[in-house]
């Protein structure tokens, strides 16, 4: 059977209609031994920055942190205020107290 039985002329675009036979295996559903792990939420804090600064009566601002001197972080990055040390989140520069005790 050719193109003239089927009335089909030169140069015409066809359309094929095939039937997959097949496919893949179909997977069972996995059935999970432990409970999802619940993530951790971070602690949305409204006006963060308001901690980093204190204003004063006469509208002088004073910074309550400690600024990283660091050449690669620059003015402004602070550094965190732990008990025992200064710690710059950026670089990782920090400075631990001195113990009054000498110890």
């Amino acid at each position: 059977m050719g193109e003239h039985h089927y009335n089909i002329q030169k140069e015409s675009t066809l359309h094929l209609v095939l039937r997959l036979r097949g496919g893949a295996k179909k997977r069972k559903k996995k059935t999970y031994t432990k409970p999802k792990k619940i993530k951790h939420k971070k602690k949305k804090v409204k006006l963060a920055v308001l901690q980093f600064y204190k204003v004063d009566d006469s509208g002088k601002v004073q910074r309550l942190r400690k600024e990283c001197p660091n050449a690669e972080c620059g003015a402004g990055t602070f550094m965190a205020n732990h008990f025992d040390r200064h710690y710059c989140g950026k670089c990782g520069l920090t400075y631990v107290y001195q113990k009054a005790g000498g110890d």
